[in-house]
């Protein structure tokens, strides 16, 4: 046998074989991107080059959409291309320009030039961005030909912001360089970018000048530089890596290692998260965004929430694997980095106060003594703003509660007190400490946590004041009362939190059950049927019921023309609009519509009805009001059961 050369392992054949047959499809377009450190180095000139090039060799090739800025040289290479127009819209009383993607799909050229893939579109386009643009071209088969910058990749935006002191709103997620069939550098020294931003030749003097005293630093640029050469050559090495794989050149193929990076609701899980990547990619290895919920959190902030959701999208755009947990979170990690082989785990500092490490201890300690993993901690710097800022309405109407919760504290240890006073005579002071600590409990069970410390700090003040000589004072003539303070004090605050941990146990396992019984009453009686009309009416109508939402399904005809085939409240809503962004995502098979970033100008929640056989319909909603999150995951478990029951409902009927 030849030194060396290693049996490949039947797994790893057998994903290549799938990664293989999904690059293989022969429908999808080709995708080459031109990359550049900055703005300036030459990436649109580079392209539309050549596009001449293609131009003279007969290949069919317009432009989309190119943005010169102005650049004489950039300009005159437009001139004896096809140009397809742009799309104008209306936005808030101004008319902007983007590529019009139906005008470039009806005119299905061989090549299309797309310039500035990380571009945001105008609110009312079909995409959020530009890069989803270029994902349906290239899924219509159109081979198409995009710039873009390094900073706008997303899993190097924390390493420029560090770099550059900028952060980068607008960014490509990796997956779409990753589909890239070639990436170009498009390199240009930077004394000679220095020297073209002088002569007007990127942007206009005023700009340039201002461009060269902030981004456009020599550091800046040395740094970008570096940066875009660096990715391009992982690129490269990911592509030969592949490529002997292909071959079954089967050299030391590295798959023991795995990395887990620990997100929570904090921005910073965001810069975790890239990292985690960049580790996975460098070394060509899984990785896992685990997410822990403990009982402490049950009741996160709908701000919270929504940021935690974020966080979990970016880690699945960058091709980590999303785990959700429950329970205590160092021995919940611990325990899945063992049970997963994890050799490397990602940690962001600590955002607890010193009084909850105290009384819970430091996860990160914990970790680190418990795991056998190598553990890497993340610093938040500069994550996270201390300043001072506007108060918002939404502040205000928190404020609101937290006095509204606070009143209770207050309240019920009043309302104690003056029962005390009244049964003074009746029982010894020793005893009073005990019958404070019942609205200590209650005032936690119904405010919570923080209510529930502030009762007992109450409760140990009132008791001082009213209850220990001398009277009306809060001074103490007998000292041997101050162990009873500390304990009332030490007991209430206990009492508080455990009894807040119960309440939100209790809350989280209601919630469980009303998604577990809610999915099991849908699905017993949906998956019992095989009548076709009888699984619309049924889905409809619980769907309607359940969350008081309109609710429709469409089916194609004959002639793969959508039609509404079962409805549950108010339709009249559902416009040729509508029905427009139904038949594009029954032909994309991707969710569109509210909530997301493809059409959400929509007012309904479109979603495809996958099955093994295809795409078998669309479920559209229309949400009274905003949906949560758990609202959504519940909705997208109803639409695969209905996938599932139209899928047998058709196959029993073929069967006939």
């Amino acid at each position: 046998m030849q030194e060396g050369y290693r049996r490949p392992d039947p797994d790893e054949l057998l994903s290549l074989l799938q990664e293989e047959e999904d690059k293989r499809n022969l429908n999808r377009g080709y995708l080459k991107i031109f990359l550049g450190y900055v703005a300036g180095v030459g990436k649109t000139y580079r392209m539309l080059s050549e596009a001449h090039a293609f131009k003279e060799k007969q290949k069919d090739i317009v432009v989309g959409i190119v943005e010169t800025h102005g650049r004489i040289e950039t300009d005159q290479l437009l001139e004896n291309l096809e140009v397809i127009p742009r799309l104008r819209i209306d936005y808030k009383g101004i008319v902007l320009e983007e590529l019009d993607i139906d005008a470039v799909l009806e005119r299905k050229p061989a090549y299309v030039l797309v310039d500035e893939l990380a571009h945001t579109n105008v609110p009312g386009s079909r995409h959020t961005k530009r890069y989803q643009d270029v994902e349906e071209l290239l899924n219509a088969g159109i081979n198409v030909y995009s710039t873009l910058n390094i900073q706008h990749i997303e899993s190097l935006n924390d390493i420029v912001q560090q770099v550059t002191g900028v952060e980068v709103k607008e960014t490509v997620p990796d997956k779409i360089i990753e589909m890239a069939d070639k990436i170009e550098v498009v390199d240009l020294p930077f004394e000679e970018l220095i020297e073209r931003l002088k002569e007007g030749k990127v942007y206009v003097p005023e700009k340039a000048k201002k461009a060269m005293g902030n981004f456009f630093t020599e550091k800046n640029l040395i740094a970008l530089r570096e940066t875009a050469l660096r990715y391009a050559t992982l690129h490269v090495d990911s592509e030969m890596g592949n490529y002997l794989k292909k071959e079954k050149v089967m050299g030391p193929w590295d798959t023991s290692n795995r990395i887990m990076a620990c997100v929570s609701s904090s921005p910073s899980s965001r810069k975790l998260i890239r990292v985690a990547y960049r580790f996975s990619h460098l070394y060509n290895v899984e990785w896992f965004a685990v997410y822990v919920e403990p009982y402490a959190d049950l009741r996160m902030k709908d701000e919270a929430r929504q940021q935690l959701e974020k966080n979990l999208e970016l880690a699945e755009e960058l091709e980590g694997k999303v785990i959700r947990l429950k329970g205590s979170i160092a021995n919940e990690i611990v325990s899945f980095a063992k049970s997963n082989n994890i050799t490397l785990i990602l940690l962001g500092h600590s955002r607890r106060s010193r009084l909850q490490e105290f009384l819970e201890g430091s996860v990160i300690n914990k970790v680190i003594q418990k795991s056998a993993s190598q553990v890497l901690v993340i610093e938040n710097k500069g994550e996270f703003n201390t300043g001072s800022r506007k108060i918002k309405k939404t502040d205000i109407n928190g404020l609101d509660y937290l006095w509204g919760s606070y009143s209770i504290s207050f309240s019920s240890i009043g309302v104690t007190t003056v029962v005390c006073l009244i049964l003074r005579s009746f029982i010894e002071s020793v005893n009073i400490p005990m019958i404070f600590i019942i609205p200590v409990v209650l005032t936690s069970l119904i405010a919570g946590k923080k209510p529930g410390i502030l009762a007992s700090l109450l409760a140990v003040a009132a008791f001082d004041f009213f209850f220990v000589p001398p009277f009306y004072t809060f001074n103490v003539a007998d000292v041997r009362f101050i162990p009873t303070f500390l304990v009332l004090l030490v007991v209430g605050v206990i009492t508080s939190l455990l009894a807040d941990t119960v309440k939100k146990q209790v809350e989280y396992i209601r919630q469980r059950e009303t998604f577990i019984s809610s999915l099991y009453d849908f699905s017993k009686g949906l998956l019992a049927s095989q009548d076709l009309k009888t699984i619309l009416g049924r889905t409809t109508k619980y769907i309607s019921d359940s969350f008081n939402y309109d609710v429709l399904i469409l089916l194609p005809d004959e002639s793969k023309k959508l039609y509404v085939a079962s409805s549950s409240g108010n339709k009249e809503k559902f416009d040729e609009h509508e029905m427009a962004v139904s038949n594009w995502v029954f032909g994309q098979g991707k969710p569109a519509g509210l909530g997301t970033d493809t059409l959400s100008s929509s007012q309904w929640y479109h979603i495809p009805l996958k099955a093994q056989m295809g795409i078998l319909g669309v479920m559209a909603i229309a949400p009274h009001n905003n949906m949560t999150n758990e609202q959504r995951h519940l909705i997208d478990a109803f639409a695969n059961v209905v996938s599932l029951a139209l899928s047998n409902s058709i196959y029993v009927r073929s069967e006939r």
